[in-house]
């Protein structure tokens, strides 16, 4: 009988532990912050496009340099409009990422002038094709 008692408060304390640890991390990850970046894009023959991204993960002092968080592809990191899931991380390390990956936009997104947006948590990075011929923006131009 005395077994049962013990086995239930070590199976009770685990328990706590784990849902105390699962907490632990989401209260970080609530405290970290990830802004996306747009860097360029560059045109391709055709009229398609890639686009550059990044991201900075800004987390408080305590969280030390080798904070890092999950964002699963859903309405907290996603690319709007569709589709969602473009090939951006869904793992975000703290510092600042440049030219973390590329995204190939259509010859329709492009000559069509779309808006395009990364959303990470409530953070936007947008690509505007109407300006996308803007000198400051093109890769080709400021990798000279």
């Amino acid at each position: 009988m005395h077994r049962i008692y013990i086995l239930t408060i070590i199976s009770a304390l685990l328990s706590v532990s784990s849902v105390w640890a699962q907490e632990s991390s989401a209260r970080q990850e609530n405290l970290c912050i990830v802004l996306p970046i747009f860097h360029c894009v560059e045109h391709m023959a055709g009229g398609s496009a890639i686009g550059h991204f990044g991201y900075e993960l800004q987390c408080p002092d305590d969280a030390g340099t080798a904070a890092e968080i999950y964002i699963d592809i859903n309405d907290d990191n996603q690319f709007s409009p569709g589709p969602k899931d473009r090939g951006q991380p869904k793992i975000f390390s703290s510092g600042e990422h440049m030219d973390e990956f590329e995204v190939e936009f259509s010859m329709a997104e492009v000559i069509g002038g779309s808006i395009i947006q990364w959303y990470v948590q409530d953070q936007a990075a947008m690509v505007d094709f109407s300006k996308s011929k803007d000198i400051s923006l093109d890769c080709s131009i400021l990798s000279q």
